[in-house]
Order: structure tokens, then C-alpha cells, then sequence
């Protein structure tokens, strides 16, 4: 067999068996055509380990195709665009996968100009070719966004480093991008700079009133009643339920020994938004809500109106 009948195999859909057929001849003989037969098949079969939920092999193939890029000759770019593509998908469906130890292996240096394009979502058969589309996110910034999940669930200084020089180049690229420069109040928090965060923080709520922007601020406001302000807003500012319930709680905690009935209000809010969707009280609901036994809950109209009177009182 040569590596023509591996990529007739490919054609075929038959991918399995071109994979088997490559890896002796790999093995033998690292040329130029046999070299790229590797990686696509490769490729193929790491998209149908994900496929089929088989993931530790998925994370071993992509490590193999990292292994194997630098020697391709890629000149169109594919092989690249490719990897980038397992990248971003890994990180989406596995959670055991470390995009921030991909961007350190593959270094930020080797991104090109278009992994920073954003890319506009062509119609697909049978839909309305003159619909509007907006442009989705590049694939570098898609790579940030995941690179940021994944810090806020490991705020460590080593991830914290990892992540900046990517997080420098999308600001070079688009220095007033709101999501880029929260990277950065995070980055700053994780780096004990917490005044630099705060003040990335206000810019950003000066020109725009997302409720996460307000709950973000809190976290690093150690004055009570500005950071129940911050709350009040932030729950002001999500017209989502299901995004509040988190704010809820947290008012819920400091409303807890100054002002139970608010207090309780709050709780209630919080309970009654996790029963819709089906998710189980906490141990912090549970032992607030044992504190508050007994308590007349404030009402709807009367605790809005303390929502405005906190925003008057402490203005960001």
C-alpha cells in the first residue's frame, strides 16, 4: 500500500483503516507525503474518538499531532487551522483538557493573523442567503474566552502567566474589547493587584451595565455597604432568573444580621430560582435558611425600592 490508497481510504470514509495503514508506514519512513498522511488521519480519528466519547484517546492523538506539526510542510495552512480546531473543540467537550497547557506548548508566537479574524457564518442549504449574520468570535479569541474559564476554576499565578501573553496580544488587537480587558481586572486579581482591577472594572461599568461586570466588582469591594450596592444592581441589570440566583444568595448573606427580612427576601429568590431549574439546595441555603426561620419575609415592592436607594447611595 501507498500513501495514495491511504487518502483514497480517507475519500472513502474509510478512516479506520487508513489510520492502521499509516502507522507502520510512519513509522518506517518519516517522508514528506507519508508525514502529512499521518496527521490527517490522525485528525480524522481524533474527531470520531470525540465523537464517540472516547476522550483519553481524543487527548493523546492531539498530543501526537502537536508532536508531529513542526515537521509538516505547511504552507497552506491547513495542518495548523486544524490543530486549532482540536484545541477549541477539547477544551469545549473534555473537561480533563488544559487549554492553558495547549496555548504554553503551542506558543501565542505561532498564532497567525487568521486565527485573530473573526468569521461570518455562511448560510447553510435551503436557508435565506440574504438573512442577517453577525461574525462569531476568532478562533484565538474563542481560545482566550476557554484559557479564562478555565483560569477562574484554577486562579493560579503560574495560569495567570500562562494566559497573559495571549491575553496581551487580543489587546493589542482590539484594546477597547470589553470581555479582553475583564481578562485583565482577572489577571490583576490573581496577581494581588487589586486596585488595577478595580479600576479596569469601573471604565468598563462608566460605558456598560452588565450584571456580571457589577457582581465581578463586588468580589473585590471590601466595604459592606458599596459591595450590597453592587449586588443591588447586578440584580437589577439581569433580566435573567436563572442568572441571579448567585446574587441573590450573596445579598442574602450580608442582608443576614443587619436585616432579616430583606434578608429572607433574597433567600427566597435565590431557593424558588434553583427549584425551577431543578438544582438541589446547598449547604449555605440550607444554614441561612435555618437562621431566618421564623422571619417575615420583606416584600417585592419594598425591597426594589431598596435596590434604587443602594445604587443612590453608593454610585460606582
Amino acid at each position: 500500500m501507498e500513501v495514495k490508497d491511504i487518502f483514497e481510504l480517507r475519500k472513502q470514509g474509510r478512516i479506520e483503516e487508513a489510520y492502521e495503514a499509516i502507522r507502520p508506514m510512519y513509522a518506517a519512513h518519516k517522508g514528506k507525503y507519508t508525514t502529512l498522511a499521518m496527521f490527517w488521519t490522525a485528525s480524522d480519528i481524533l474527531k470520531k474518538r470525540l465523537t464517540e466519547k472516547r476522550t483519553t484517546e481524543a487527548m493523546k492523538i492531539m498530543e501526537s499531532l502537536l508532536r508531529v506539526l513542526p515537521s509538516i510542510d505547511d504552507k497552506d495552512g491547513k495542518c495548523h487551522a486544524a490543530i486549532i480546531h482540536h484545541a477549541l473543540r477539547l477544551s469545549e467537550e473534555v473537561p480533563a483538557y488544559s487549554v492553558l497547557q495547549f496555548i504554553k506548548t503551542f506558543g501565542v508566537e505561532h498564532l497567525t493573523d487568521s486565527d485573530w479574524q473573526a468569521v461570518t457564518p455562511q448560510p447553510k442549504e435551503g436557508e435565506d442567503d440574504g438573512k442577517k449574520t453577525f461574525p462569531l468570535p476568532s478562533p484565538a479569541q474563542r481560545m482566550l474566552t476557554r484559557a479564562f474559564h478555565e483560569l477562574r476554576q484554577h486562579p493560579t499565578t503560574d495560569n495567570a502567566l500562562i494566559a497573559t501573553p495571549l491575553l496581551h496580544e487580543a489587546l493589542r488587537r482590539q484594546p477597547r474589547n470589553k470581555n479582553n480587558q475583564r481578562f485583565m481586572a482577572v489577571v490583576y486579581t490573581i496577581m494581588g493587584e487589586r486596585d488595577k482591577a478595580i479600576a479596569i472594572y469601573k471604565q468598563l461599568l462608566a460605558r456598560s451595565h452588565d450584571s456580571w461586570l457589577y457582581a465581578e466588582l463586588a468580589q473585590l469591594t471590601t466595604e459592606e455597604g458599596p459591595r450590597a450596592a453592587l449586588l443591588c444592581q447586578a440584580i437589577m441589570q439581569q433580566r435573567q432568573a436563572q442568572f441571579r440566583s448567585g446574587y441573590h444568595l450573596q445579598l442574602a448573606q450580608m442582608l443576614a444580621k443587619r436585616d432579616k427580612p430583606r434578608a429572607l427576601y433574597e433567600l427566597q429568590q435565590c431557593i424558588a430560582i434553583r427549584q425551577a431549574q431543578g438544582h438541589p439546595l446547598t449547604r449555605d441555603i440550607n444554614t441561612l435558611q435555618a437562621e431566618l426561620e421564623g422571619i417575615q419575609p420583606a416584600n417585592r415592592a419594598s425591597q426594589y425600592d431598596f435596590y434604587r436607594r443602594m445604587a443612590e447611595k453608593y454610585p460606582i
